[in-house]
């Protein structure tokens, strides 16, 4: 019984030793990939499947220190833009920021699941013409500290959101939120009876 409590203890000791050491070459593979574009700091911990993809210009990510991406998340950045995410930002499972001009996260915030940055919108003005032949409209983001965000929020461009702000699950953010706000979506709850 001891043995057997013995070598369940020294699986998970060696299980998280190994998920760290992968995360480790998560991060090295990274800065070795994108020299000069990706900096971060001490103790970031990735999920499963996390990924950062760059274009060919010179956009560049900074993530702080002690920040937490779970599974399936992902940064896109190209453009030229700029992302800096702070010190203790935690991101849960599938949350992607795509950055292109620029985005910035202040310190302590939280991520619930499958939140999503767009600093990006596709041109529709010219008709006759196809959206995707009219390029991009461009602006940025900026997140304060202290902010927690639920889950499948949408942050759209040109959008401030302040300090210690609560976003409630399944919001569109498309304007800007003063500090120590609560923003919460009302839904209209449809009750049809079949007789």
């Amino acid at each position: 019984m001891i043995a057997v409590r013995f070598f369940f203890k020294l699986l998970f000791k060696t299980g998280n030793g190994l998920k760290k050491i992968a995360q480790w070459f998560t991060i090295l593979k990274y800065k070795s990939r994108y020299t000069g574009r990706f900096f971060c700091g001490t103790k970031i911990n990735t999920g499963r499947f996390f990924s950062v993809y760059f274009d060919t210009t010179k956009s560049v990510i900074r993530i702080g220190h002690h920040v937490q991406f779970r599974d399936s998340c992902e940064i896109r950045s190209g453009l030229n833009g700029e992302l800096k995410i702070g010190d203790r930002v935690f991101f849960n499972n599938r949350c992607s920021i795509n950055c292109f001009n620029k985005i910035t996260i202040g310190n302590d915030c939280q991520f619930g699941e499958d939140v999503r940055f767009y600093d990006i919108n596709h041109e529709h003005s010219k008709k006759g013409e196809l959206i995707s032949a009219q390029g991009y409209s461009k602006g940025s983001i900026f997140v304060g500290n202290n902010c927690w965000i639920g889950s499948n929020v949408t942050i759209l461009k040109d959008v401030t959101i302040g300090d210690n702000v609560i976003i409630g699950a399944h919001s569109l953010i498309y304007r800007s939120i003063p500090s120590n706000s609560i923003v919460k979506t009302q839904q209209q709850q449809i009750i049809t009876t079949h007789l």
